[in-house]
């Protein structure tokens, strides 16, 4: 059979294409899949060791079996659309920059009385290396998906609130806004616990990846802390 292959980041580097498609036997799982792609492209070996599985948008363990008509994709680790999903206007992966205005008006509430927004921006300088531009790329439909179940899992833990998660992709340059989280709440405590969460599980969870490209020509892949119980080959 046939299999369609979509890459990310620096497993898309590493192979130099977006796209692959493989013919292997039925009845291949993902961790075979794995293996037949380390024998096949050696020098992509270690992204290939590092790697989750997406299966149809899916976060899938090593064990499971392959279709043909499966959309598999291979994420690096990050820090798994819906439909609809792009009529959320809190949810937002854009290639066009993010304003805080904006975001504060998507919030604005008269019964609340707290709205905190937490803004990230492109620093200068990671420790001793100094940023020329950061690469942000994203599995769109696939991260619009994890900031929903994120969106719903913090909007049910606190009643009554309003929560916003913007991201940008692309190259952004120091002072560029990347990330803007928000919490609108009748009361001011919820919203900064909200907020805090927004920011700490979008970094963890969602498909989002960041390419750190230096003045001195170096870059690097920066991969989130990852928390999932996904078997990794």
């Amino acid at each position: 059979m046939q299999l369609r292959i979509v890459l990310f980041a620096n497993v898309r580097e590493h192979f130099q294409t977006r796209e692959l498609t493989l013919t292997v036997p039925n009845g291949t799982t993902v961790a075979q899949l794995l293996s037949i792609l380390c024998e096949a492209y050696p020098e992509a070996k270690p992204s290939l060791e590092k790697v989750m599985v997406a299966v149809n948008q899916v976060l899938v363990p090593a064990q499971t079996v392959l279709q043909e008509t499966d959309e598999i994709a291979l994420l690096p680790p990050v820090g798994g659309g819906s439909p609809g999903l792009e009529e959320n206007t809190r949810l937002r992966i854009s290639p066009l920059p993010l304003v805080v205005e904006d975001a504060y008006r998507e919030l604005e509430d008269v019964n609340h009385g707290g709205t905190v927004l937490f803004v990230g921006t492109v620093r200068e300088w990671t420790r001793d290396k100094q940023t020329l531009y950061l690469s942000y790329e994203a599995y769109d439909s696939m991260a619009l998906s994890q900031m929903h179940q994120i969106q719903q899992d913090i909007e049910r833990q606190f009643p009554g609130i309003t929560t916003l998660q913007w991201h940008r992709i692309g190259k952004l340059t120091p002072l560029d806004i990347a990330v803007i989280c928000g919490a609108s709440s009748p009361h001011r405590k919820q919203a900064f616990e909200a907020a805090s969460l927004l920011i700490e599980r979008l970094k963890k969870e969602v498909a989002i990846w960041k390419k750190e490209v230096y003045v001195d020509g170096d870059s690097v892949w920066q991969a989130n802390a990852q928390s999932t119980d996904v078997d990794k080959i």
